[in-house]
């Protein structure tokens, strides 16, 4: 863990405010969620994703179809990879604010491996790639991105599982 030298007293209420350059430096809106868990003495606050909390069955999920249709699947969101199928990209990994940037004009489109895209500092894409947003309830929860040497029917198909997946299983929650 690291020290940022900061100190705050909780109000009468039991509140505590985090320092803008925290919420800035993980992406903490207004509005935005937050895990609260305990580690032996220390108060742990995450900012919570829907995807981690039923990450187990998503992974199994992912692998499954990736297995199935022999190509591989990236589950990931604004700041980080949730998933991946490649064992060249760990979960967890940043993304590049780059490609986030540029996310409105690749989705569900057939990307090829001609445009040299990074989604992480350490892989570039030797294969073509289709990017789709997640939405459940009218929320966006992240991407899910299939790779491959050529994208098809096939991979759409897939992508329509993974989709009817999340409609109904992150519904729940």
């Amino acid at each position: 863990m690291k020290e940022t030298g900061v100190v705050r007293r909780l109000d009468e209420l039991g509140r505590v405010v985090i320092p803008k350059e925290i919420r800035k430096r993980l992406k903490i809106n207004n509005g935005d969620m937050v895990d609260i868990y305990t580690s032996d003495d220390h108060i742990i606050l995450e900012k919570y994703h829907p995807l981690n909390q039923d990450i187990i069955p998503i992974k199994a999920m992912l692998e499954a179809l990736a297995q199935e249709y022999s190509f591989h699947l990236i589950l990931f969101d604004d700041t980080r990879v949730i998933y991946s199928t490649l064992k060249e990209i760990a979960s967890e990994e940043p993304v590049c604010g780059e490609f986030i940037q540029k996310i409105p004009a690749y989705l569900d489109k057939e990307l090829s491996s001609k445009m040299n895209l990074e989604l992480t500092d350490s892989y570039k894409f030797d294969k073509d790639i289709y990017i789709q947003r997640i939405i459940v309830n009218y929320e966006s929860y992240g991407y899910i991105m299939v790779v491959d040497d050529i994208i098809g029917k096939k991979h759409k198909e897939a992508l329509a599982i993974i989709d009817y997946y999340f409609q109904h299983i992150l519904e729940e929650n």
